[in-house]
């Protein structure tokens, strides 16, 4: 019978899906074709159905898509017997020939990648006759791809969703007597868990305080500690609704803060004083491997840090919508269940045999001997196929 009164939720870009937010392989199309989107000369990428009005368009664009068309055909070479290259693995590989030609990050392996592909990036290199570029080198265009990646993201990803109801054993969780906490840990950069607690009226704490000075919610990690609400939410790659503001007359000054009104350019802080969002960019973690670089900094260190400490506090983990590829995150999963005897892990993917075999190693590995040491529990169906009542059956039927 299950008997917890805590339960915890991860979440990846799956459950995005039904609510007709793009695919991982509908944003990588999106970046390779990169049809209508535009450089501004504040550095960032835009979407615009007029590109004329746009000086610098036709002198980036064409050659950051060269440019990831070259990674992406050597990258194809690496993962043709595993999975099909994504956005993600673009943004991996352009930051490692940024960090190695800013010195940012030493990495002797990037460098006869680099040799090999540069043959085909000459021509894009070459200085243009209408050129603005003072003249392009590696370094240049590695860091526009990094640049143009998170920007199409962000903007995609900004959409609001067109339907939330496949959402609803959420809702039915948060209204069960049963159940006194949960805990809900999202790799997704979307806003559309937010979107469904609002619309459902559901509070949650999610590290943000009350809309203060000009509609700003300031991150305050103490929150997630002092709580009377019974749902949190951590979003452990970050947001396009999180932004770093610096205030003008104080140099190294920065919070995190989400603007309601989503205008980032007129906000002031605590004190009443202009501010400027950090690089104009929201805060969210891209690429692959990288990402674990910053699972030791700033926000993420203490989004990860909770997520430790909370997922050590409960015995059942709801898992939906997430491959499992990120590697931190899988290591993370594997301690917990050989942490306690009564761990136990549900799976909801309608096709779970294809799940495990593009799962990294630490989960399949596992998979079967846990299967036969009742520590998973499998719920081959959509997300929108599964409520509530149908997690809690499943659940009792762990012994």
């Amino acid at each position: 019978m299950f008997t917890s009164k805590k339960i915890a939720f991860l979440f990846g870009s799956g459950i995005s899906i039904p609510a007709e937010l793009p695919s991982m392989k509908e944003l990588t199309q999106t970046i390779l074709l990169g049809d209508g989107v535009v450089r501004h000369t504040d550095g960032t990428y835009y979407f615009s159905d007029n590109t004329s009005g746009y000086i610098l368009t036709d002198e980036y664009v064409p050659r950051v898509k060269a440019f990831l068309k070259s990674l992406k055909a050597e990258i194809d070479i690496s993962y043709q017997d595993t999975h099909e290259t994504n956005y993600e693995d673009l943004y991996y590989v352009a930051s490692q020939v940024k960090d190695n030609e800013s010195g940012e990050y030493d990495n002797p392996a990037i460098k006869p990648f680099i040799k090999k592909i540069y043959h085909d990036l000459k021509p894009i290199l070459d200085k243009r006759e209408n050129d603005t570029h003072y003249g392009w080198t590696l370094l240049d265009i590695a860091s526009e791809a990094v640049n143009y990646i998170r920007d199409v993201v962000w903007y995609v990803l900004s959409k609001p969703p067109k339907r939330l109801e496949h959402l609803n054993f959420i809702r039915d969780a948060c209204r069960d007597k049963n159940i006194e906490s949960i805990d809900i840990f999202t790799l997704n950069h979307d806003t559309l868990l937010e979107n469904y607690f609002s619309n459902a009226n559901i509070q949650i704490n999610d590290g943000f305080g009350s809309p203060q000075v000009n509609g700003l919610r300031y991150w305050d990690p103490e929150l997630l500690i002092n709580t009377d609400l019974k749902v949190r939410l951590l979003k452990l790659h970050g947001s396009v609704s999180w932004f770093t503001f610096k205030t003008i007359n104080h140099a190294g000054l920065e919070k995190v803060a989400i603007p309601l009104e989503m205008d980032i350019w007129h906000t002031k802080d605590l004190n009443g004083q202009r501010q400027w969002p950090a690089g104009g960019r929201p805060k969210f973690l891209a690429g692959t491997f990288n990402k674990m670089l910053s699972y030791t900094s700033d926000i993420y260190f203490d989004q990860y840090f909770q997520f430790h400490k909370l997922l050590s506090e409960t015995r059942v983990l709801v898992v939906c919508g997430y491959g499992f590829r990120d590697k931190a995150i899988n290591i993370k999963i594997v301690e917990w269940v050989y942490a306690g005897n009564q761990h136990k892990l549900l799976v909801i993917h309608p096709k779970p045999d294809e799940l495990v075999a593009s799962a990294r190693g630490s989960i399949a590995n596992n998979w079967g001997d846990w299967l036969r040491e009742n520590s998973l529990l499998i719920v081959p169906e959509k997300i929108e196929n599964v409520d509530w009542g149908e997690i809690v059956k499943q659940l009792n039927s762990f012994h």
